[in-house]
């Protein structure tokens, strides 16, 4: 993976760079709960300002519309200081030329060289179910990298088996079930996220 990195903003955000392609993912939130970080002032600024790495974004998504992985102010100042990012998101906050608002159990999208699989996945917890949320499954040169969002760690569709790169959310390795959608799904890398801190 020369080149290549993940930089974990807190909580669930990220940056996933993969063959030169840039990618945001959960990555604008402020709110803190009662469980999960939110991503700091000073980096906020970063991001939403385009300093550093985050400069020249092509693509930012969210997964679901909960606080401990979307702001919308956050994301309206984002979207400002880059026109020519795109976004997709379950989220109908906004609406421009390269905003995709998913709607659909799947979706398939080319976006500047990334293919993104966009497959709506059952939230974890019960009192959750109802929340509209999407795993990923981005393809740059290759090379793929998975993202489920906050989805409970069964029921995963196939097409986010044998990934370059898993990101997951923390039951799938405290929780037998979580164990053995890992078995099913055989990425070859993982990295465990979303860790209540």
């Amino acid at each position: 993976m020369t080149g290549n990195f993940v930089r974990l903003t807190a909580n669930a955000g990220v940056l996933l760079c993969i063959n030169g392609k840039k990618i945001l993912v959960d990555a604008l939130h402020n709110r803190y709960t009662e469980v999960f970080s939110s991503v700091p002032d000073d980096l906020l600024y970063e991001i939403a300002h385009g300093e550093g790495e985050f400069r020249e974004i092509d693509l930012i998504v969210f997964t679901h519309d909960h606080p401990d992985h979307y702001s919308r102010e956050w994301t309206q100042e984002f979207l400002r200081n880059h026109p020519d990012t795109h976004m997709v998101s379950p989220i109908g906050d906004f609406s421009r030329e390269n905003i995709i608002v998913l709607k659909a159990q799947e979706e398939t999208h080319e976006i500047r060289g990334i293919k993104l699989e966009c497959v709506r996945l059952t939230h974890e917890g019960e009192q959750f179910r109802d929340v509209v949320n999407y795993g990923y499954k981005f393809t740059v040169d290759g090379f793929t990298a998975t993202v489920l969002g906050d989805s409970g760690p069964e029921n995963i569709p196939q097409v986010f088996g044998g990934a370059d790169l898993a990101l997951y959310n923390f039951p799938f390795f405290t929780v037998l079930r979580g164990k053995k959608m890992i078995e099913k799904l055989r990425p070859k890398r993982m990295i465990a996220y979303h860790l209540p801190y």
